[in-house]
């Protein structure tokens, strides 16, 4: 199935407080299967699967704390997952797992679009320990609790500071 279809069908799933709040891109780049996907909110990219930090993180190349800057202001680590994890993770969600089967994955993105997706009522939604989440999908679900919090403001009360504007970090 084609990127274009999959996404589509991965956006129509988003409930009523993320839809055209949150986004899901990918770019390759030529033939190779190099490329990134990552999750958009209101603009601001908060997710990056990019195959090559994948396999830097996996130990392919030294990792160096100047290429992973950028990720101190996104909800993702540094090599968290590759593109082709992203393009799996949605087809999992669409066409194979349950959605009790998608919440309980061990999967970042899957977990994340799972409590996206609107086939989750918030009777289910409240009896979920935001903080027993990893950063990305315990953001999602504050939003669709009805938290009206910025992601700069979420990272800084995870890491218990003052937030920090995104104006303040410099990009790698």
């Amino acid at each position: 199935m084609r990127w274009s279809k999959l996404r589509a069908l991965a956006l129509d799933r988003f409930a009523e407080p993320l839809r055209g709040r949150l986004d899901i891109h990918s770019a390759a780049y030529g033939n190779c299967t190099c490329g990134h996907a990552w999750l958009s909110f209101d603009g601001d990219v908060i997710a990056n699967f990019c195959t090559r930090a994948h396999y830097i993180a996996g130990g392919w190349e030294a990792a160096s704390s100047d290429r992973n800057r950028m990720y101190k202001r996104q909800l993702t680590p540094f090599g968290a997952l590759s593109r082709q994890d992203a393009y799996r993770s949605c087809w999992q969600l669409i066409h194979e797992l349950s959605i009790e089967e998608a919440l309980a994955s061990d999967d970042l993105l899957t977990q994340s679009l799972a409590i996206a997706d609107t086939r989750v009522g918030m009777r289910r939604l409240q009896r979920i320990d935001p903080d027993a989440l990893e950063p990305l999908p315990a953001f999602l679900l504050l939003i669709r609790l009805g938290n009206d919090i910025s992601v700069a403001d979420f990272i800084a009360a995870r890491q218990g500071s003052p937030a920090t504007e995104p104006a303040d970090f410099e990009d790698a």
